[in-house]
């Protein structure tokens, strides 16, 4: 751990001296992964509170969109290392010596709480912007050397959800004969997701991943980065939230982003994200996926499908 932590402060020690862990704790959040709480102190005085997240104990047996804390080290070194816009500051990644552990160090922000829960009634609005400003600059960048890594969205992958729910349900002995017409209403609509613009997404962009901190959004956990369709995060992140929210998040992007009039064919291909973000949610959390996880995945699912009027009540 010490010498992981040397390298990625290297710059810091160059210009501050020698550094020394003066407090480790463990994070007291709940989180994906394990993360420690890190204050180390540099010869001239100069103290820092990192955040360490260490990959072990993570399940990332397939299929899932998670890929790791190397991966998301990369996407903060590479594919967003030269965004202009505001983003937490990462040191780096390394692999631990001891333990053969990914580990992420950050800064560590106390004061910084999920965007959801802020009581400044400008979060979410910077939020909503930050986001549209995003996909704006990605879109321009994503064909850039720097960010060829990034495992890019496709038709395969849009299957792969609806596949694999359909597969579970066969395996829960209940009626889910509802489920055959929404795969079908949403295999109909990933050519829509296919043809769309291309930019570089989050992937799980929700609110406990975009922190509020000193009136700034600070987007992170970004192992689930990639390029694919800006609707993707937009659906994502409105996930079951009230309709009169949706619209109002919605609008708010179309503004920031376009100045109030959207792309012909937006509203389709939000349907088609939408249909996305609840065929892949099962898959996008850790662990085994036992009878009722699967059972919950298919309530959301047809509550999502009724709400959107793709199935009636």
């Amino acid at each position: 751990m010490k010498r992981g932590l040397g390298q990625v402060l290297a710059t810091e020690i160059a210009a501050r001296g020698p550094v020394r862990i003066v407090h480790r704790r463990e994070n007291p959040l709940v989180s994906s992964y394990v993360s420690d709480i890190v204050h180390v102190a540099f010869a001239d005085g100069h103290r820092e509170r990192l955040l360490c997240k260490f990959g072990h104990g993570r399940d990332l047996t397939p299929p899932t969109p998670h890929r790791g804390l190397g991966h998301e080290a990369r996407v903060y070194a590479e594919a967003l290392g030269d965004c202009p816009l505001d983003l937490p500051r990462v040191f780096g990644g390394f692999v631990d010596d001891e333990t053969g552990d990914d580990v992420l160090v950050m800064t560590f922000y106390p004061e910084a709480v999920a965007a959801g829960k802020s009581e400044d009634p400008s979060a979410m609005d910077t939020l909503i912007r930050w986001l549209a400003a995003f996909h704006a600059w990605g879109m321009l960048r994503v064909e850039e050397p720097r960010r060829a890594f990034l495992p890019r969205y496709d038709e395969s992958l849009y299957t792969l959800w609806v596949d694999r729910t359909c597969d579970l349900a066969r395996s829960v002995p209940d009626d889910h004969s509802w489920l055959e017409a929404v795969a079908a209403f949403y295999r109909r609509r990933i050519p829509l997701l296919v043809a769309a613009t291309p930019t570089v997404i989050h992937g799980e962009f929700i609110t406990r991943n975009a922190l509020w901190n000193d009136g700034r959004i600070l987007p992170i956990d970004w192992e689930t980065a990639a390029v694919g369709p800006a609707e993707l995060d937009l659906a994502v992140f409105t996930y079951d939230w009230h309709l009169d929210d949706v619209r109002q998040m919605e609008a708010t992007y179309v503004e920031a982003r376009w100045g109030g009039v959207a792309p012909e064919g937006f509203d389709d291909t939000m349907m088609a994200a939408r249909l996305y973000a609840a065929f892949h949610w099962l898959f996008g959390t850790p662990g085994g996926v036992g009878e009722s996880k699967i059972r919950d995945h298919l309530r959301a699912l047809r509550a999502e499908a009724v709400r959107w009027g793709v199935i009636d009540a």
